[in-house]
């Protein structure tokens, strides 16, 4: 197995609001291993993007808070580093292409110049080199002429240019890990290949390590080596991304995969789907957080949270269903 670059343990994530504690992430475990593309997936509001924001330490107080828990990266615990610190590491080891690049760019400045800053401020580049750099970094993505999209504003390039600009500023430091939050949204269906494609091949030129966000299982399937299933601020299922399609143990994990649509299902046959909501964070189910969706809830599932269990070799469950096996974790 690879090494791990980033581990991460009972981390518990909370917004304090007028209305309630929200426990967006419940104590999540998760190891990422380098070299590897790792996939997150579930439902909206099952604490993907959260996750991603709090191994980037960009959880702002108020009203969000890490509360509990350790992420240790390349052997430092991030949680415990002053935030000049995170700094030095945050868009140089550890970067991210967030979910909407329109609203990730400053809209005053070009795409040279904030790609440039990042250049001069982690690579110590003199403005000049830096310039050159960037424009490298375009070109790298597969934008035309980059030397004058250089010069252009984020609102006079269309989305898919615009991502591949955020996906360039992104690598410019050539990060140890890549973060990518849903990095295919509201482009159509040919950009989206493409952008995955990019993100494939510059991951195997720069020996990055990725974490994909996404709900898209087609996009899992085409670019992940791992999956971790989120429900509700856990991470309920984590195993080989051929596994999940083939083999999967968790209920929640059953329900996505069978609400895909076949090419086999005839005309007229309904969809499989899972029944209910992802439930209100503030005030959560007791014990498994997915039992008053779950088919094979038992009462031990409302009244105590599961553990996490290895069902087999890298295969990893939190459900009382398995409750009987040797494998438990932790």
């Amino acid at each position: 197995m690879s090494d791990v670059i980033l581990s991460i343990r009972g981390l518990k994530t909370n917004f304090y609001t007028y209305a309630g504690l929200v426990k967006a992430l419940d104590g999540i475990d998760l190891d990422i291993n380098k070299g590897e593309t790792l996939g997150l997936v579930g439902e909206t509001g099952c604490g993907k993007s959260v996750t991603a924001l709090s191994i980037m330490r960009l959880i702002r107080w108020p009203p969000g808070k890490i509360d509990a828990g350790s992420m240790f990266f390349e052997g430092k615990d991030l949680l415990k580093l002053s935030e000049k610190e995170m700094r030095g590491i945050r868009g140089n080891k550890i970067s991210m292409i967030f979910q909407e690049p329109m609203t990730s760019f400053n809209p005053v400045f070009t795409i040279g110049d904030q790609i440039s800053e990042v250049l001069m401020l982690h690579q110590h580049m003199d403005k000049k080199t830096a310039w050159n750099k960037a424009i490298e970094m375009l070109s790298l993505t597969g934008i035309p002429a980059p030397e004058n999209v250089a010069k252009e504003h984020p609102h006079e390039l269309s989305g898919g240019m615009l991502q591949r600009a955020m996906i360039s500023m992104a690598l410019a430091c050539q990060p140890h890990l890549l973060i990518a939050d849903e990095p295919t949204t509201a482009l159509d269906v040919t950009i989206q290949a493409q952008i995955l494609e990019l993100i494939r091949d510059l991951k195997r030129k720069m020996n990055s390590t990725v974490l994909i966000i996404t709900h898209d299982l087609g996009v899992v399937a085409d670019t992940c080596d791992r999956v971790g299933v989120m429900y509700a601020g856990n991470v309920v299922e984590l195993c080989d991304v051929h596994c999940v399609f083939n083999n999967p143990k968790h209920p929640y994990t059953i329900g996505l995969i069978s609400s895909i649509p076949k090419l086999s299902q005839s005309a007229g046959e309904k969809l499989e789907t899972i029944p209910g909501s992802v439930p209100n964070l503030i005030t959560p189910p007791p014990g498994c957080r997915f039992h008053p969706r779950c088919s094979k809830a038992m009462d031990i599932c409302k009244k105590e949270k599961p553990a996490v269990i290895e069902v087999e070799n890298g295969h990893f469950v939190s459900c009382h269903l398995y409750d009987d096996l040797p494998g438990r974790v932790g």
